[in-house]
């Protein structure tokens, strides 16, 4: 039973990944309309440093440069955020009141 909470343990989000996720998100650092050489190939609406997004209706999906990607509820009135990591760990922001 101990090594599975180890395990669990070793395994958990840190609270500094999630906010330099949300921070990025928040702020979209140097947003431009048009992509960078280095920038994520494909087809986003706006890049900016770290990734780019597409606005989907109802949300908006960041790619991040590291596999990250986050989708953000945009028409509803509480925050919903879903934070999926490169290596399939997911974790969930949902405001539960209003």
């Amino acid at each position: 039973m101990a090594e599975d909470i180890e395990e669990w343990f070793r395994k958990r989000v840190s609270e500094e990944v999630v906010a330099h996720i949300l921070a990025l998100v928040a702020a979209v650092p140097n947003k431009r309309e048009k992509p960078l050489p280095t920038d994520l190939q494909g087809t986003y609406d706006f890049w900016f440093d770290g990734g780019a997004c597409t606005i989907m209706t109802g949300s908006n999906r960041y790619d991040l440069h590291d596999g990250t990607v986050v989708d953000v509820g945009s028409c509803v009135p509480v925050l919903s955020v879903s934070i999926r990591l490169p290596d399939g760990r997911r974790v969930n922001v949902q405001q539960g009141s209003r």
